[in-house]
């Protein structure tokens, strides 16, 4: 993972409640399909912070963004299939979309891995990622994805 360090931020999405964070230069393969160059799914809680104040953070995903709709019948995973922002998109879906403007030429400067699990990535602009093992049981809880290699880091692979 130590290769990470000096990327650029590239990009964030979601696929139902998983956070893909992205960092690096996009790539594109034999098949002229374009990849970021790393990548990680995280399936844990989360968070992206600068200056004590948190950006947005994992259970952004499943709160729209009117809190008016905010009545327990929210169904973040239908709305995630949306191609434009509506009344009834996440937070985090709109967020998502200009999310990159938090990190102008912002690389990694460092990253930690605690003996729990817990991921933490600082920019050179001040954010900073986190992820947190919400359990103590063992589970998968975000995997880093080198490009071009089958075997991926996992914490925890069980």
């Amino acid at each position: 993972m130590k290769r990470i360090i000096g990327s650029k931020f590239n990009s964030i999405f979601r696929c139902v409640d998983m956070l893909c964070f992205n960092l690096g230069n996009d790539t594109q393969d034999e098949k002229g399909d374009i990849y970021p160059e790393y990548s990680f799914h995280v399936q844990t809680s989360w968070r992206f912070v600068k200056r004590n104040e948190i950006l947005l953070a994992s259970r952004d995903i499943y709160l729209p963004q009117d809190e008016a709709l905010d009545n327990g019948d929210y169904d973040y995973d239908e709305q995630s299939t949306q191609k434009e922002i509506t009344a009834t998109s996440s937070i985090f879906d709109v967020a998502m979309h200009d999310f990159k403007k938090h990190f102008e030429n912002a690389t990694v400067k460092s990253f930690d891995i605690s003996p729990l699990g817990d991921l933490r990535i600082d920019f050179t602009n001040g954010v900073y990622f986190e992820t947190f093992t919400p359990s103590a049981r063992k589970c998968e809880e975000w995997r880093f994805l080198p490009p071009g290699e089958e075997d991926h880091f996992v914490v925890f692979d069980v």
